[in-house]
Protein backbone atom coordinates (compact mmCIF):
# COMPACT_ATOMS: atom_id res chain seq x y z
CA UNK A 1 0.00 0.00 0.00
CA UNK A 2 1.45 3.39 -0.36
CA UNK A 3 1.65 5.43 2.24
CA UNK A 4 3.59 8.02 0.78
CA UNK A 5 0.43 9.12 -1.77
CA UNK A 6 -0.75 11.66 -0.86
CA UNK A 7 -4.82 11.15 -0.07
CA UNK A 8 -7.78 13.80 0.47
CA UNK A 9 -9.58 14.44 3.31
CA UNK A 10 -13.47 13.46 3.61
CA UNK A 11 -13.98 17.25 3.40
CA UNK A 12 -11.88 17.76 0.81
CA UNK A 13 -13.83 14.37 -1.07
CA UNK A 14 -17.54 15.62 -0.50
CA UNK A 15 -16.68 18.49 -1.80
CA UNK A 16 -14.89 17.13 -5.11
CA UNK A 17 -17.59 14.74 -5.47
CA UNK A 18 -20.19 17.08 -4.93
CA UNK A 19 -18.79 19.74 -7.48
CA UNK A 20 -18.24 16.82 -10.20
CA UNK A 21 -20.69 14.60 -9.91
CA UNK A 22 -21.87 15.12 -13.58
CA UNK A 23 -18.50 14.06 -14.52
CA UNK A 24 -18.89 10.77 -12.92
CA UNK A 25 -20.36 7.89 -15.33
CA UNK A 26 -17.68 9.02 -17.54
CA UNK A 27 -15.34 6.35 -16.18
CA UNK A 28 -17.62 3.86 -16.95
CA UNK A 29 -14.48 2.86 -19.60
CA UNK A 30 -11.88 2.01 -16.85
CA UNK A 31 -14.82 0.72 -14.48
CA UNK A 32 -17.30 -1.13 -16.47
CA UNK A 33 -15.03 -4.20 -16.85
CA UNK A 34 -13.98 -4.82 -13.42
CA UNK A 35 -17.62 -4.42 -12.52
CA UNK A 36 -18.44 -7.28 -14.98
CA UNK A 37 -15.55 -9.20 -13.01
CA UNK A 38 -17.07 -8.91 -9.41
CA UNK A 39 -20.56 -9.38 -10.54
CA UNK A 40 -19.31 -12.38 -12.17
CA UNK A 41 -17.91 -14.09 -8.86
CA UNK A 42 -20.36 -12.60 -6.03
CA UNK A 43 -23.25 -14.49 -6.08
CA UNK A 44 -25.57 -11.95 -5.90
CA UNK A 45 -28.55 -13.94 -7.14
CA UNK A 46 -27.91 -15.11 -3.56
CA UNK A 47 -28.28 -11.83 -2.10
CA UNK A 48 -30.52 -9.88 0.17
CA UNK A 49 -29.11 -7.26 2.20
CA UNK A 50 -26.79 -5.80 0.02
CA UNK A 51 -24.63 -2.49 0.98
CA UNK A 52 -23.06 -0.51 -1.12
CA UNK A 53 -20.01 2.33 0.74
CA UNK A 54 -19.47 4.90 -2.20
CA UNK A 55 -22.31 4.25 -3.89
CA UNK A 56 -21.77 7.53 -6.41
CA UNK A 57 -24.17 7.59 -8.92
CA UNK A 58 -25.52 4.40 -8.92
CA UNK A 59 -24.11 2.63 -11.46
CA UNK A 60 -23.55 -0.66 -10.49
CA UNK A 61 -26.51 -0.63 -8.17
CA UNK A 62 -28.96 -0.25 -11.11
CA UNK A 63 -27.15 -2.93 -13.16
CA UNK A 64 -27.36 -4.96 -9.78
CA UNK A 65 -31.30 -4.92 -9.39
CA UNK A 66 -31.58 -4.73 -12.82
CA UNK A 67 -30.52 -8.25 -13.64
CA UNK A 68 -28.99 -9.74 -10.94
CA UNK A 69 -30.47 -9.32 -7.58
CA UNK A 70 -33.42 -11.19 -5.77
CA UNK A 71 -36.80 -8.99 -6.65
CA UNK A 72 -37.01 -8.62 -2.99
CA UNK A 73 -32.97 -7.77 -1.99
CA UNK A 74 -32.44 -4.73 0.07
CA UNK A 75 -29.97 -2.11 -1.24
CA UNK A 76 -28.73 0.44 0.62
CA UNK A 77 -26.22 2.63 -0.99
CA UNK A 78 -24.16 5.41 1.27
CA UNK A 79 -22.22 8.21 -0.65
CA UNK A 80 -20.91 11.45 0.78
CA UNK A 81 -21.51 13.91 -1.54
CA UNK A 82 -25.30 14.93 -1.89
CA UNK A 83 -25.27 15.47 -5.61
CA UNK A 84 -24.03 11.99 -5.71
CA UNK A 85 -26.96 10.60 -4.13
CA UNK A 86 -29.07 12.69 -5.86
CA UNK A 87 -28.25 11.01 -9.25
CA UNK A 88 -28.52 7.42 -8.20
CA UNK A 89 -31.97 8.67 -6.59
CA UNK A 90 -32.68 9.22 -10.15
CA UNK A 91 -31.51 6.17 -11.63
CA UNK A 92 -32.79 3.71 -9.15
CA UNK A 93 -36.54 5.63 -8.92
CA UNK A 94 -37.95 2.37 -10.65
CA UNK A 95 -36.54 0.44 -8.04
CA UNK A 96 -37.71 2.53 -5.33
CA UNK A 97 -39.41 -0.06 -3.00
CA UNK A 98 -36.02 -2.06 -2.65
CA UNK A 99 -33.47 0.73 -2.20
CA UNK A 100 -32.48 3.18 0.63
CA UNK A 101 -30.04 5.80 0.26
CA UNK A 102 -27.97 7.52 2.43
CA UNK A 103 -25.48 10.30 3.30
CA UNK A 104 -22.34 9.32 5.03
CA UNK A 105 -19.14 9.44 5.76
CA UNK A 106 -17.67 5.68 6.23
CA UNK A 107 -14.46 6.94 7.55
CA UNK A 108 -16.77 7.46 10.44
CA UNK A 109 -18.41 4.17 10.95
CA UNK A 110 -21.39 2.72 9.37
CA UNK A 111 -24.63 2.44 10.68
CA UNK A 112 -25.47 -1.05 9.95
CA UNK A 113 -25.98 -3.53 12.37
CA UNK A 114 -23.76 -6.11 13.69
CA UNK A 115 -23.79 -9.41 10.99
CA UNK A 116 -26.33 -7.83 9.53
CA UNK A 117 -26.15 -8.28 5.34
CA UNK A 118 -24.65 -10.86 3.12
CA UNK A 119 -22.94 -8.30 0.53
CA UNK A 120 -20.66 -5.22 1.19
CA UNK A 121 -19.48 -3.60 -1.89
CA UNK A 122 -17.22 -0.78 -2.37
CA UNK A 123 -15.80 -0.32 -5.90
CA UNK A 124 -13.19 2.70 -6.27
CA UNK A 125 -13.53 3.67 -2.67
CA UNK A 126 -10.35 2.25 -0.62
CA UNK A 127 -8.29 4.31 -3.59
CA UNK A 128 -9.72 7.57 -2.06
CA UNK A 129 -9.15 6.42 1.48
CA UNK A 130 -6.17 7.03 3.76
CA UNK A 131 -4.54 3.69 4.83
CA UNK A 132 -5.79 3.63 8.19
CA UNK A 133 -8.96 4.33 6.92
CA UNK A 134 -9.21 1.47 5.20
CA UNK A 135 -8.04 -0.64 7.95
CA UNK A 136 -10.97 0.80 10.22
CA UNK A 137 -13.20 0.45 7.43
CA UNK A 138 -12.21 -3.26 6.61
CA UNK A 139 -13.14 -4.06 10.26
CA UNK A 140 -16.12 -2.24 9.74
CA UNK A 141 -17.31 -4.14 7.05
CA UNK A 142 -16.55 -6.95 8.35
CA UNK A 143 -18.67 -6.30 11.81
CA UNK A 144 -21.81 -6.01 9.54
CA UNK A 145 -21.19 -8.95 7.29
CA UNK A 146 -22.93 -12.22 8.57
CA UNK A 147 -21.11 -15.05 8.51
CA UNK A 148 -20.61 -16.53 5.38
CA UNK A 149 -21.29 -12.98 3.92
CA UNK A 150 -19.23 -11.72 0.57
CA UNK A 151 -17.00 -8.59 0.63
CA UNK A 152 -17.02 -7.21 -2.75
CA UNK A 153 -14.27 -5.04 -4.08
CA UNK A 154 -11.98 -2.97 -7.11
CA UNK A 155 -10.15 -0.37 -6.55
CA UNK A 156 -7.39 1.30 -8.87
CA UNK A 157 -4.34 -1.12 -9.13
CA UNK A 158 -0.29 -0.39 -9.22
CA UNK A 159 0.03 -3.83 -10.63
CA UNK A 160 -1.40 -6.78 -13.21
CA UNK A 161 -1.67 -10.20 -11.57
CA UNK A 162 1.53 -10.79 -13.09
CA UNK A 163 3.07 -8.06 -11.69
CA UNK A 164 3.12 -5.64 -14.73
CA UNK A 165 2.63 -1.97 -14.02
CA UNK A 166 1.30 -0.40 -17.74
CA UNK A 167 2.60 2.58 -18.51
CA UNK A 168 -1.40 4.81 -18.18
CA UNK A 169 -1.15 3.25 -14.54
CA UNK A 170 2.48 4.73 -14.04
CA UNK A 171 0.87 8.16 -15.65
CA UNK A 172 -1.87 8.31 -13.75
CA UNK A 173 0.25 7.89 -10.39
CA UNK A 174 2.42 10.13 -11.64
CA UNK A 175 -0.54 12.52 -12.16
CA UNK A 176 -2.06 11.82 -8.57
CA UNK A 177 1.28 12.46 -6.66
CA UNK A 178 1.60 16.16 -8.04
CA UNK A 179 -2.27 17.49 -8.77
CA UNK A 180 -4.63 14.73 -6.78
CA UNK A 181 -7.86 16.90 -7.97
CA UNK A 182 -7.36 16.00 -11.16
CA UNK A 183 -7.71 12.34 -10.46
CA UNK A 184 -10.61 13.19 -7.99
CA UNK A 185 -7.81 11.72 -5.30
CA UNK A 186 -8.03 8.04 -6.40
CA UNK A 187 -4.51 6.89 -6.55
CA UNK A 188 -3.41 3.01 -7.01
CA UNK A 189 -3.60 1.02 -4.15
CA UNK A 190 -3.61 -3.09 -3.23
CA UNK A 191 -6.56 -4.71 -1.71
CA UNK A 192 -5.41 -7.75 -0.64
CA UNK A 193 -3.01 -7.14 1.96
CA UNK A 194 -5.83 -5.16 3.89
CA UNK A 195 -7.51 -8.78 4.94
CA UNK A 196 -6.55 -10.87 7.34
CA UNK A 197 -6.36 -14.30 6.62
CA UNK A 198 -7.92 -15.59 10.14
CA UNK A 199 -11.17 -14.18 9.25
CA UNK A 200 -11.52 -13.78 5.56
CA UNK A 201 -11.33 -16.52 3.24
CA UNK A 202 -10.39 -15.49 -0.52
CA UNK A 203 -13.52 -16.42 -3.06
CA UNK A 204 -11.54 -14.29 -6.23
CA UNK A 205 -8.87 -11.93 -7.20
CA UNK A 206 -7.59 -10.89 -10.21
CA UNK A 207 -6.84 -7.87 -12.03
CA UNK A 208 -8.36 -5.94 -15.52
CA UNK A 209 -6.65 -3.45 -17.82
CA UNK A 210 -9.18 -1.95 -20.05
CA UNK A 211 -7.52 0.80 -22.38
CA UNK A 212 -4.23 -0.96 -20.30
CA UNK A 213 -5.74 1.10 -16.53
CA UNK A 214 -5.41 -1.83 -14.33
CA UNK A 215 -8.09 -2.17 -11.41
CA UNK A 216 -8.10 -4.84 -8.91
CA UNK A 217 -10.78 -7.07 -8.16
CA UNK A 218 -11.44 -8.98 -4.83
CA UNK A 219 -14.28 -11.30 -3.72
CA UNK A 220 -13.94 -12.31 0.46
CA UNK A 221 -16.19 -14.43 2.44
CA UNK A 222 -16.38 -13.52 6.45
CA UNK A 223 -14.92 -16.67 7.74
CA UNK A 224 -17.38 -18.16 10.36
CA UNK A 225 -16.97 -18.20 14.63
CA UNK A 226 -16.09 -22.32 13.96
CA UNK A 227 -12.96 -21.40 11.41
CA UNK A 228 -14.51 -22.52 8.88
CA UNK A 229 -15.35 -20.80 5.07
CA UNK A 230 -19.15 -21.61 4.94
CA UNK A 231 -18.68 -22.33 1.21
CA UNK A 232 -22.03 -24.36 0.84
CA UNK A 233 -23.11 -21.33 -0.50
CA UNK A 234 -21.43 -22.22 -4.22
Amino acid sequence: MEEAAPTLSPQEARRHYQANADKQDAQAWYEDEAFRVLIACSDFALANDVLEAGCGTGRLAEILLRDHLPSNARYTGIDIAPAMLARAGKRLAHFAPQVTLKPGDVTLGLTAGTAALDRVIATYLFDLLSPAHSRNLIGEFHRILRPDGLLCLTSLAPETSDGDTTILTQIWRLVQRRWPWAVGGCRPVELRPLLDDKIWKLVAHETVSPRGLTSEILVARKVRSDGTDGNHQH
